[in-house]
């Protein structure tokens, strides 16, 4: 059903509000994502498909955890950073200072190491060595620790879902099947 409303208003809004319009593209980018949900669904029809959309379901369902924890991560070194030195990168002009630092502390934690704050001399020498003992800190927990502990859990994930395999693409066709059993009645 949503499917068809944001369909339908994706329409209205490109009618009337113009296809440039942030609502317009908010709308389209929501229809696109459910587009992909829903392919994604039909996917585990097909038998060589059910099961990688098997395994990225079980890994979403496994992770949820370690990224609420990720995410508790990145915010308190954001914070830190914050603390330090406000980052007033121009690429985040219109999220603030806060958000800024957001941003550029979830890049580092994937990998991207940008030393904008550090590019202007609005450091003293003790915050420079504070920045740099804080963002070896953010490497090892972010990068070297936390994200081997995600693709182990990925590994496991697909692990499980490997042994299981048959037994949860059944199960799936079944639910299609149901599903397809309760349309019909």
């Amino acid at each position: 059903m949503s499917h068809i409303a944001f369909g339908y208003l994706n329409v209205w809004c490109q009618l009337n509000l113009g296809c440039l319009n942030f609502t317009t593209q908010l709308v389209a980018i929501t229809v696109t994502l459910i587009c992909l949900m829903k392919t994604f669904f039909f996917l585990r029809i097909v038998m060589s498909f059910s099961s990688i959309v098997t395994m990225i379901l079980q890994c979403i369902s496994d992770l949820q955890v370690f990224m609420l924890f990720f995410f508790i991560l990145v915010l308190m070194f954001s914070a830190i950073f914050d603390i330090i030195a406000k980052n007033e990168a121009e690429e985040y002009r219109y999220l603030g200072p806060f958000m800024g630092n957001f941003m550029t502390t979830l890049r580092l934690a994937l990998g991207d190491f940008d030393f904008g704050v550090l590019s202007g001399n609005t450091l003293s020498a003790s915050q420079h060595w504070l920045f740099w003992i804080i963002w070896i800190m953010m490497v090892i927990f972010s990068s070297l620790i936390f994200l081997n502990f995600i693709i182990a859990e990925v590994s496991n994930s697909y692990a499980v879902v490997k042994e299981n395999i048959d037994a949860l693409v059944y199960r799936e066709r079944a639910g299609l099947i149901n599903e397809a059993e309760d349309i019909m009645a």
